[in-house]
């Protein structure tokens, strides 16, 4: 009887700890209703403003008919290149300015929804600036997680080098605006890259240092104090590579005025062509344009 007693107890105490264990087991959280599966951020170009909010000029397509799990939000920042602009800055500030903007915005999206990720599309000064955002992303400088990060496309990105993944055909320059040290790290495998051919912000010849110098001065017009060490390896990036194709040798022969002006003809040519703003209808494969492309990975991601 005493066994039977005991045993009983012993029951009864079991399952009053499991009933009280379970009772105050933590529950799962869940989103909010409104959270999108997909958050897509848009950075315009220089001089691509919008007074409405809307996504405008060059990204305008590739972030339109994209689900009802994707959300678009424009990412506003002065978008301009001179000081002498309408409330305009320099480069360099404008740019850390639209990095900052799509770091604020990725991060309030991510604390009210958790399991939103994140991705990014950019344009001229606007890919310079998601190739950065998406840069500290994948190497962990920044605050929103790698898992967090759904894919990028930086479209005529300054800063593209031939280690990124480029969509469409081979191309035998790169930015001109440096290298990215340390490259996109852990997103590398969801950063893409598209550069018209005859674009000279994304594909300038390897040795035009004097153009590629003045790009990474523009690059480094507004620093922070932070990035020092980033910058002076960004700058040996450039210096090294001219040492190893000719040494200082080189350099003056850039400076020659038969190098100078064939410098000066190939960039006038360039922006005769159009080809900086004609990636709707640069086919990155046959009968799929750039921003077809962009659309239809974008799309893909949610």
């Amino acid at each position: 009887m005493r066994v039977r007693r005991w045993v009983s107890a012993l029951a009864a105490g079991i399952l009053t700890a499991g009933t009280v264990s379970v009772l105050s087991a933590p529950t799962a959280v869940a989103d909010p209703a409104d959270c999108p599966e997909l958050y897509v951020l848009a950075i315009p170009g220089t001089w691509e403003n919008s007074a409405d909010g809307q996504v405008p000029g060059m990204l305008s397509y590739p972030t339109s008919g994209l689900g009802s799990e994707t959300r678009v939000q424009l990412v506003g920042y002065n978008a301009t290149a001179f000081p002498w602009e309408t409330g305009g800055s320099i480069y360099g500030k404008s740019k850390a300015q639209a990095v900052a903007n799509a770091e604020g915005l990725a991060i309030t999206m991510t604390k009210r929804c958790p399991a939103t990720k994140i991705a990014v599309i950019g344009y001229s000064q606007g890919a310079d600036a998601a190739g950065d955002f998406a840069a500290e992303v994948g190497t962990r400088r920044g605050v929103i997680k790698p898992s967090q990060f759904a894919g990028a496309v930086l479209i005529s990105d300054p800063r593209r080098t031939k280690r990124d993944a480029l969509i469409g055909p081979k191309l035998s320059g790169e930015g001109n605006g440096g290298p990215r040290q340390g490259g996109f790290g852990w997103v590398s495998d969801r950063t893409f890259t598209i550069c018209e051919p005859g674009d000279q912000y994304c594909n300038i010849p390897r040795d035009y240092y004097v153009s590629r110098i003045a790009g990474y001065l523009a690059e480094t017009s507004d620093p922070n104090p932070d990035q020092l060490g980033q910058y002076q390896a960004e700058a040996w990036a450039i210096v090294s590579e001219l040492v190893t194709r000719g040494g200082p040798g080189a350099l003056v022969d850039e400076l020659s005025n038969e190098k100078a002006r064939a410098q000066i003809v190939a960039f006038n040519r360039f922006l005769q062509s159009g080809s900086h703003g004609d990636y709707a209808n640069f086919q990155v494969e046959p009968g799929v344009t750039a921003l077809q492309w962009a659309q239809n990975y974008l799309a893909g991601l949610a």
